[in-house]
């Protein structure tokens, strides 16, 4: 994989890196951010203000247009979206990306896209969702889940889905990480392109994986409050917590400190599957 990766990087006359930052301001609003219906951030079922950026590319196929879709929803334990400014937004964010991922001398950045500000009415709003566009240009094509099956027209599909789920879940027991990275070679081949990633970066993330699913102290959490959902215009399908949306294969870690606190530290394992036009079995794609 890695000599893979590196050949088709190497080749790359730039290697442009695209991300979105965002910020939800005094609003506190949760929200979900996607490219190309496939989530990159998102804040669920948490209070407060963030402001951070996430890395996209790897939600980019191809070089053209890319929809970016917007969700906002009221501050936990709020039922409308308000600010303590009327003429602010309760969400900003905006698209850029670096010319080159391995120029480091130049680290300026493009803006390609910027959020028009939300209006809220005074009596705030109970959900926000609106889609964007926004071109990208990027040096390799992938045809990921473009051409793969509408899971949504698939009778036994959650079943399919918790099946798959389940054979995972007795690998993360069985910290058996071997078996899981073999499942996800295809993500992790073109994420790592996407990525622009160098053989001792991608070595690094492997590692770090590794680390996490084979971690000794770490328990397996069962499959509960959780759904099914559909992302990628309906060829993508993951298992999500009803809560914070996050994935629902997920271990988690106590951690006593000396004065006898317990605090606990949740791992989550993201994974979308995909069924490629000619299979039947579900394949981890992202």
């Amino acid at each position: 994989m890695t000599s893979q990766i590196a050949q088709q990087v190497n080749s790359f006359a730039t290697r442009p890196y695209y991300s979105v930052d965002f910020d939800n301001g005094d609003s506190g609003c949760q929200f979900e951010i996607l490219v190309n219906d496939v989530p990159v951030a998102k804040k669920m079922g948490i209070k407060g203000a963030m402001t951070s950026s996430a890395p996209i590319n790897s939600c980019i196929l191809h070089s053209g247009k890319q929809k970016l879709t917007i969700k906002l929803y009221p501050n936990v334990g709020k039922d409308r979206i308000t600010t303590s400014d009327k003429n602010a937004s309760p969400f900003t964010l905006s698209v850029s990306y670096r010319k080159d991922a391995w120029d480091h001398n130049d680290i300026s950045e493009v803006t390609v896209f910027q959020l028009p500000p939300v209006a809220i009415p005074e009596s705030g709003l109970p959900y926000f969702e609106k889609e964007f566009e926004f071109e990208a240009e990027v040096p390799y094509q992938f045809e990921g889940w473009s051409t793969s099956k509408d899971l949504t027209k698939i009778p036994d599909i959650e079943q399919k889905v918790m099946n798959k789920y389940e054979e995972i879940k007795k690998l993360l027991a069985a910290k058996n990480y071997g078996a899981f990275a073999k499942m996800k070679n295809k993500k992790d081949v073109e994420m790592n392109t996407s990525f622009y990633l160098k053989p001792n970066e991608v070595a690094e993330g492997d590692a770090f994986d590794r680390e996490a699913f084979t971690e000794k102290n770490a328990e397996v959490q069962p499959f509960t409050n959780t759904k099914v959902v559909f992302y990628g215009n309906g060829r993508l399908v993951t298992l999500e917590n009803i809560d914070d949306k996050g994935s629902a294969l997920r271990t988690k870690i106590k951690h006593v400190s000396a004065d006898g606190k317990v605090k606990e530290e949740v791992i989550k394992f993201p994974i979308l599957f995909h069924i490629p036009k000619n299979s039947d079995e579900l394949e981890i794609i992202r």
